[in-house]
């Protein structure tokens, strides 16, 4: 629905004070921010799946394209996979798509 057309939202004199998907993605945002201070739920276990498309370069550098690998690290985590020479999206990797069936099937053991 337009805002303009919505009447709760004509209050709101300009876009710019509506939060967008993309705000929340800011490494410096308050999102991120507040969001990191949030611990892992006691009894649920986390994997890390990181896709790096420059693994010559130092670990420092490591991107995705998108996002930097020191961002996406994670502590603590039951485990991390890296897969080398991927971009941003590497849920069609067949290194990622392996390790998503390795994590299923280790949960489906328990």
């Amino acid at each position: 629905m337009s805002i303009t057309l919505n009447p709760q939202l004509r209050a709101i004199h300009s876009m710019k004070e509506i939060s967008k998907s993309t705000d929340t993605m800011d490494p410096k945002g308050r999102f991120v921010q507040m969001y990191n201070t949030f611990p892992v739920v006691t009894g649920v276990t986390v994997y890390s799946i990181i896709p790096v498309n420059n693994p010559k370069d130092p670990k420092e550098k490591w991107n995705d394209g998108v996002v930097e690998y020191k961002s996406a690290h994670i502590e603590p985590v039951q485990s991390e996979l890296i897969v080398i020479n991927s971009g941003h999206s590497a849920q069609d990797h067949p290194e990622a798509i392996e390790e998503v069936r390795r994590i299923l099937l280790e949960h489906l053991r328990e």
